[in-house]
């Protein structure tokens, strides 16, 4: 399993166990995910600036 699942996982038991409801508990998980991706997009180079 990786981090991420394991990140993941333990999140989705932490929220349950607090009486989060699970459309709650994805809705916080969309919102991560959300996040990484964006974070990810920023951090990639834009290679049309490269090639010039």
């Amino acid at each position: 399993m990786s981090v991420l699942e394991m990140l993941v996982r333990r999140r989705m038991q932490e929220e349950y166990a607090k009486g989060t409801s699970p459309e709650r508990i994805t809705r916080l998980l969309q919102e991560f995910f959300n996040g990484t991706e964006a974070s990810q997009t920023e951090a990639v180079p834009n290679r049309a600036s490269e090639t010039r």
